[in-house]
């Protein structure tokens, strides 16, 4: 092989890797800069150590924001995932109907994230929402949905259900294409029913699907922004302030930087613990 083929392969990959090196190294190592710095409106006024960390990790309210964030996120995860899993299942096989119901599930998550959010808060608008119209007759038709704490959040949840399902129900459509025919037949012809099937086929050979998908929810929903920015603000009160809304807060509206990017190193840092502790609970479960 010659010298200059030797190259190929870096050169090829270089792109990429300048890439990240711009958008994802530098910024993180500028933020994790400007965390340990008293920082207004982009101008450093001095060094404060791990001041900014403490500030931000003993406020009540930042404290709320990651209670709120655990809380969407749990509730958030589950249910998209146990729908986008359904659907899967039931659009898996070919015909009609199937093609037709995949493209009518796929339309949330072509909307934009912004338009999705605005269509929502007009559905739960307590003047002219079509919720309201629908809870009219059972008597709750004055009752604001996302003027309360618990239905706000419930309407977050269905927000991020609503649109990120097809996603779920993609990649694990993808997995059961991959499954061999084959093997649901021999199992069938062995005796097995569907459940069996199921649970010794389909389940083991989704385990990758399964936990790319939830690895992409779970990032996806703990650095949500524009569903509680677009459709509660935060409110009623900080009941619906998630993390990133509270970073975005700080940042862009109280312009204090240090405390903004000190919130920023803590959320990069809990998403890799949440990765992790989800990679170990695979491996645990034997599904790695």
């Amino acid at each position: 092989m010659r010298r200059a083929e030797l190259w190929v392969p870096y050169r090829l990959v270089a792109p990429a890797v300048a890439m990240e090196l711009a958008f994802v190294v530098a910024p993180l190592a500028i933020g994790f800069w400007y965390s340990l710095h008293n920082v207004r409106f982009f101008q450093i006024r001095g060094f404060v150590g791990w001041d900014n960390y403490v500030r931000v990790l003993t406020s009540p309210e930042i404290l709320n924001s990651f209670a709120v964030t655990a809380i969407f996120a749990f509730f958030s995860l589950i249910l998209t995932f146990t729908l986008g899993f359904a659907l899967a299942l039931w659009l898996e096989r070919d015909g009609r109907l199937a093609t037709f119901m995949r493209a009518v599930v796929l339309v949330p998550y072509m909307i934009a994230m912004l338009v999705g959010s605005m269509l929502l808060k007009w559905l739960f608008s307590q003047e002219a929402g079509l919720a309201q119209l629908a809870l009219g007759p059972l008597g709750l038709g004055d009752t604001s949905i996302l003027a309360n704490p618990n239905s706000a959040m419930a309407a977050l949840v269905f927000n991020a259900m609503w649109r990120d399902a097809a996603f779920a129900m993609i990649m694990l459509l993808a997995g059961l294409k991959s499954i061999p025919p084959g093997l649901h037949l021999a199992a069938r012809v062995d005796g097995a029913d569907a459940w069996m099937r199921f649970r010794r086929i389909t389940l083991p050979l989704l385990r990758i699907p399964i936990l790319i998908t939830l690895v992409r929810l779970l990032i996806h929903f703990v650095n949500i922004l524009t569903f509680p920015l677009i459709l509660t603000g935060g409110g009623p009160g900080n009941a619906t302030e998630v993390v990133v809304l509270k970073m975005f807060r700080l940042g862009f509206m109280d312009h204090v930087l240090g405390p903004a990017n000190a919130l920023a190193v803590v959320v990069f840092f809990a998403n890799l613990a949440l990765v992790a502790l989800l990679l170990r609970l695979f491996k645990r479960a034997g599904r790695l």
